[in-house]
């Protein structure tokens, strides 16, 4: 009879929220640091400079280009077992001159800012974005397109913001699952099973930030 109560109570013994909040604090310590250090940059260079002397990794580059592609270079998406989960648009920017060319990395809709036949910028978009390195995979895709041998590309990612942001957000949802679980604490004890209109509100707000969270941190992490 006493091993089937002792087994009984096992069963029913609930996971330490201690444990869930030391994995949500990581987590927020993480992207913290990601979305804070992808905005600071080595420098500002105007882009006219980019053009005649070439950019630094780490340097923000802003500027408005003479010349650029009407439609990506490249589309690269991502994806997990057949699942897409997001894409990165890759386009050629030119210079007055149209002898350098410089690789951005924008959003799906910046090569309507040029015309199709003349390449001019149509709309006078400026850009502004931090100089990074592409991956691997996405400088062997690039490399065959344009039948570049290079072993790393440079590009101006137009979109360190925007992801920075992601990165802050993940932290806030993080810092929200952990203040779900001090409210589940305090109303139904460290054991207790949530339930009621309490219960029915915090393990929705739990099941949909979890949710948010891992998209967010798999989108970052294959678009990074």
């Amino acid at each position: 009879m006493s091993l089937f109560r002792s087994s009984s109570s096992y069963e029913n013994r609930q996971a330490s929220p201690v444990t869930a909040a030391v994995v949500f604090g990581i987590i927020i310590i993480i992207a913290l640091y990601f979305g804070i250090s992808g905005l600071i940059g080595g420098g500002k260079v105007s882009l006219d400079s980019a053009f005649e002397s070439g950019m630094d990794k780490g340097s923000i580059v802003s500027g408005v280009p003479p010349y650029g592609a009407p439609q990506a270079n490249l589309d690269y998406e991502h994806g997990v077992d057949s699942i897409p989960i997001g894409h990165e648009y890759y386009y050629m920017i030119l210079s007055e001159d149209q002898q350098t060319i410089l690789l951005v990395r924008a959003d799906k809709h910046f090569g309507e800012n040029f015309d199709s036949e003349s390449y001019k910028n149509i709309n006078g978009t400026s850009i502004k974005g931090k100089v990074r390195m592409t991956s691997k995979d996405v400088t062997a895709k690039f490399s065959e397109l344009t039948q570049l041998d290079e072993p790393e590309l440079k590009y101006i990612d137009t979109t360190y913001v925007s992801r920075s942001i992601k990165w802050f957000i993940i932290a806030a949802i993080n810092l929200l699952l952990i203040i779900v679980l001090i409210v589940n604490n305090a109303v139904f004890g460290r054991n207790g099973r949530p339930r009621g209109l309490v219960g029915a509100v915090t393990g929705l707000v739990s099941i949909a930030g979890m949710l948010a969270a891992g998209y967010l941190l798999i989108y970052n992490i294959l678009l990074n």
